[in-house]
């Protein structure tokens, strides 16, 4: 038994302990800001004049911005009865690897387009990249990071999606896994430069074709509106000394506030833009946004974070179908709520490990055939390949 489950046990009482007793402080942290985001709903102004000033003294500052909405707002969804098409799409890769014989990188994207009402079968297309073999390294050397392949990937995502959005029946929808945000790493470099402008004349390509995009986390961890409302527990000289990595609030994500209010199926939060330096790439009719969002059911609420552009934000109507549109996606997949066409996107684009092996095996038998020197793949990944009986040494 490779775990020693002794030593585990002897832990427990203690580790349960510190989890009630951090629970305990959480709970207490939670209560301060339900009645913060209570205390100053109706006070957009004051909150942006505060929001404001943070801004201009706060180094590297994240946080949610008011829009028009009181900050408690609960907006119920409308029901959505006209037809719509809705698209979704999601990536996977394969990393390059020192271990394995040859050096590269796979991205594979899925697509899934479907036009609710019109009887038709989703529309299906998945793109395989196998990255030129000079792109598996970086130009200050050795491979490319996942941090990298990761960047690509959210970029291929978007842009294959758009590909599949000519002739689509309006209104229409994309949706992504994750924030629209770009905030993948390394974030100076000129290749993350050249990348974040092709994303940003992707998302204008959005726009003009009338497609609104969305990006959808489940269980987010962002604390946003939290960081908004510690603002405001804070005076000038506070401001001036502020470091985020010690805030009051520590430990409070955003779903303990907002599972407070959003108490029945489809209902949302007031829409908050997004403040934060990636996000300052992202102007006028871009500018990010996001609302909170009850795609589970009545006594099991289920929030998720709904990121959107400007151009999207303002068109409550539209939201106003969104709402629709997600918790009707939500509830095919039943107890676990998340929209089914995201999952189906995901099965389409995940690389299995039999793929990722018969792809290493299709490159080396190239190489072979052309001549081309092929290594061993490292000890280290050869026994690890091993059948999983422990060694044992005979002296």
């Amino acid at each position: 038994m490779p775990v020693n489950l002794i030593d585990i046990q002897k832990k427990l009482t203690e580790f349960s302990a510190q989890a009630g007793s951090y629970e305990t402080t959480i709970a207490v942290r939670q209560d301060e800001l339900t009645a913060l985001i209570k205390k100053y709903a109706n006070r957009l102004d004051e909150v942006r004049a505060r929001f404001d000033r943070a801004a201009e003294v706060v180094p590297r500052l994240r946080c949610a911005v008011p829009v028009d909405e009181p900050l408690d707002a609960v907006i119920p969804m409308r029901e959505v009865t006209d037809a719509y098409t809705v698209l979704a799409a999601d990536g996977s890769q394969i990393n390059p690897s020192r271990h394995t014989r040859v050096p590269f990188c796979v991205i594979n994207i899925g697509v899934v387009k479907m036009q609710v009402g019109s009887g038709q079968a989703p529309e299906i297309v998945t793109q395989s990249e196998l990255l030129d073999y000079e792109g598996v390294f970086a130009p200050s050397g050795g491979m490319i990071s996942e941090g990298n392949v990761a960047l690509m990937r959210d970029f291929k995502e978007r842009s294959a999606m758009m590909e599949m959005a000519e002739d689509v029946q309006q209104p229409a929808m994309a949706m992504i896994d994750g924030p629209l945000e770009l905030i993948r790493e390394p974030r100076e470099s000129a290749g993350f430069s050249k990348i974040l402008d092709q994303y940003l004349d992707i998302l204008k390509g959005y726009r003009d074709r009338g497609l609104s995009l969305l990006g959808y986390i489940d269980k987010s961890q962002s604390d946003l509106v939290g960081r908004l409302l510690e603002l405001m527990t804070m005076s000038d000289a506070d401001l001036e000394d502020y470091h985020q990595r010690e805030r009051k609030f520590a430990g409070v994500g955003d779903l303990h506030v907002m599972s407070d209010l959003l108490q029945n199926p489809g209902e949302r939060s007031a829409i908050f833009a997004i403040h934060s330096q990636s996000a300052q790439h992202f102007q006028n009719d871009l500018a990010l946004h996001f609302f909170y969002l009850n795609v589970g059911k009545v006594g099991q609420p289920h929030l998720a974070r709904v990121e959107v552009p400007q151009w999207v934000a303002v068109d409550r109507d539209f939201v106003g179908m969104l709402q629709g549109v997600l918790t009707e996606q939500a509830k095919v997949l039943g107890t676990r709520p998340y929209p089914y066409l995201l999952h189906r996107a995901h099965e389409e684009a995940l690389v299995t490990l039999s793929e990722h092996q018969h792809v290493e095996e299709m490159i080396v038998a190239e190489f072979e055939r052309r001549g081309i020197p092929v290594d061993e793949p490292s000890y280290k990944q050869y026994h690890k390949d091993l059948p999983t009986t422990k060694t044992r040494y005979k002296g």
